[in-house]
Formats: structure tokens, sequence, C-alpha cells
């Protein structure tokens, strides 16, 4: 029987459809393939999922969508409805900036993780002029629909001095990092240790990914795929459980699929072993 943060990892998965996205933002480091999962792929394969689960007494309780830009589909609203009505409660991380938020019909249980860089001239520095007015639409829409709203706060070096300042209607920001090297060491370790973060301190976020090449990997950043989305659910699941082995038995966090990569906080620290990097941000 899987450890109790296993089973959660197991009950709430990440899914990617696509990579492509409507903006060519400056900070940007995913690969932009053309590989985009269809409908009935990601039905299909939650179908065979969720009655895995059901028969090992546990529940499919959540999907996390991100890409790109997943508003882009054309039937991604649609998709979510479908889930909505399994009683799936859905997360989407998006730029904010296409707006057909009145064809999702469950709003209560659909979550919007909004991506912002800071203040209107850093945001549209980064993301093209009139994205930051196009976002900040899309929330103030999503709020008065019944959304529940979070923020995610890009910090680069531009961004950094506004990171107790910005806000997007007092919502709740998670912090993240610049993967281009634009931070200092001590700009990253301020912020990874004393402001909300993705991933957490301790991590523990690995989860059940399935990628938009048709690859399921142990997280959204691992490069290192477990099994195609094809193969039979028991497979997937024991290479999943197999590939946290190794943080299952040093303890010294929660866990991660990829503790040679670490969400790239070993090279934004430039330590030398995912413990170092532990025991930093948790001294």
């Amino acid at each position: 029987m899987p450890s109790l943060s296993i089973s959660s990892a197991l009950e709430n998965i990440y899914i990617s459809p696509l990579e492509g996205c409507n903006l060519n933002c400056k900070y940007c480091y995913t690969k932009k393939t053309k590989d985009i999962l269809s409908k009935k792929q990601i039905l299909d394969f939650v179908k065979r999922y969720k009655k895995y689960l059901k028969k090992n007494h546990l529940q499919l309780k959540s999907i996390l969508f991100c890409g790109g830009e997943v508003f882009l589909l054309p039937w991604f609203t649609h998709l979510v409805n479908t889930l909505l009505d399994q009683n799936i409660f859905i997360s989407i991380i998006t730029n904010g900036t296409i707006n057909t938020l009145t064809e999702i019909k469950d709003p209560q249980n659909c979550q919007l993780l909004v991506s912002f860089d800071g203040p209107k001239e850093i945001h549209d520095q980064n993301r093209g002029i009139g994205n930051f007015n196009k976002s900040q639409k899309f929330v103030k829409k999503a709020a008065s629909l019944g959304f529940p709203i979070e923020i995610f706060f890009l910090i680069t070096n531009d961004s950094y001095p506004h990171r107790d300042s910005f806000n997007i209607l007092n919502l709740p920001k998670t912090y993240l990092t610049d993967r281009l090297h634009s931070l200092t060491k001590k700009q990253v370790l301020d912020i990874k240790t004393n402001y909300p973060t993705y991933p957490r301190k301790k991590f523990g976020c690995f989860q059940l990914a399935l990628q938009s090449d048709g690859q399921i990997y142990g997280c959204c950043e691992s490069s290192t795929p477990l099994a195609k989305m094809t193969d039979p659910i028991p497979q997937i699941i024991k290479n999943f459980t197999n590939s946290l082995t190794v943080c299952q038995k040093c303890q010294q966090c929660l866990g991660c699929c990829s503790p040679d990569f670490l969400c790239h906080y070993k090279y934004e620290l430039n330590l030398s072993s995912c413990q170092k990097v532990v025991e930093l941000l948790n001294a």
C-alpha cells in the first residue's frame, strides 16, 4: 500500500495538454514543442486511471492543468466541464489573456493560478505591451464569477524590489524564482526562505504528471519519463512509486522524483547535493 504522501500524489495529478502559447515571454524556460494531447486522449486516460484508483480504495480528487497556455485549446473549457461533472476539482495555470471563463459552469470548483511578472511596466516588458491589463481584467472577471484565484508571481531581478508591494486585488501569491539566473544567490535564498514559494521548502511536490508528449513523469519539472500514458495503470504507478524510493529512504525532506535536479534549486543556489539545499532552506 502506498505511503500517505504517495497516495495523495496519486489522487491529485497534473496534465499538460500542450507546450504552445499565445505569448513569447522573455523568461519562459519551457520547450515549445508542437505535441498536443487530444480531449479524447485525456478523457480516456482519466477514465482508466479513475477505475484503477477506485479498485484500490483511492479517488481522483483533482487535476492541475498547465501548458503552454491551455485556454488556446478550443475544446478546453468543455473538457473542464466534463471533469467537473465527475466531481474532480480543477486547477488551471494560465497567463490570463484568453477569457472564456463564462463557459465554465462550476467556477467554485475550478481554481485559477494566474501568472504575473510584477507591476505593469515590468510585466509588459516581459510579456508584451497590453498583457498586464488583459490579465488584470481576466482576474477581476474571474473574481466576479466566483473562481478561487491565486497569483503566481515570477521573481526576476526587475520584479524583486516589488516582492512585498505588488498585489492584484489582495489575492494570495505564490512566488516562483526566475530559472534564467537574473537573480543573485542572496536574492534566491531570500525568496525561498521568507516567502510562500513553489515548490515548498520541504518539497514533497512530486505528482503523477501526464505531459503533451504522451508520457508520464514524476512531476511537472522532471525530464525523465516513467511510462507512456497508454501503458497499464498498475505499471505507471509502480514506476512512479519506484522513482521516489531514494527520497523515501533519505527522509530529509518530503521527497522528489528527481533529486539531482530538485526544481533547479541546486543550480540556483550553487550547492552540491539536494541534502545541502534542504539544510540551507530549512536552517
